[in-house]
């Protein structure tokens, strides 16, 4: 069965119902809660359920595609952490050079990673 994809990760969520029988949705990743509690709201879940049904496949490739870019993004973020790291460490010698042959290859590899979002972006 099709479900709603998280505003956050875009991982499916997790429809549930709860003791009352109204719906909530969970992403287990995020730990985002989403709670449909009017009776227009439940109806409205239950319309967009429907039309995902036919339209399943186009969604798992557009999920797909937002894990691609957010592992990108976070792989960036850690070499950048990483570059700010070996800045921030205190050296007596400033030109070291497998420190400065290291912070060459992290900055090659986000180079990398962007031609690879620029590539997702162009497909």
């Amino acid at each position: 069965m099709p479900s709603v994809p998280c505003l956050l990760c875009g991982k499916q969520l997790d429809r549930r119902t709860d003791k009352n029988g109204k719906h909530y949705l969970i992403c287990n990743p995020c730990g985002m809660q989403l709670f449909i509690r009017r009776q227009q709201g439940m109806e409205n879940l239950s319309s967009l359920i429907k039309t995902l049904r036919g339209r399943d496949l186009p969604f798992r490739k557009h999920a797909q595609m937002l894990f691609q870019i957010q592992a990108i993004l976070c792989e960036i973020r850690g070499i950048k952490e990483e570059l700010k790291s070996l800045d921030d460490i205190f050296d007596l010698f400033s030109k070291d050079k497998d420190k400065q042959r290291t912070r060459k290859l992290l900055r090659t590899r986000i180079d990398r990673l962007f031609l690879q979002l620029e590539r997702i972006a162009h497909s």
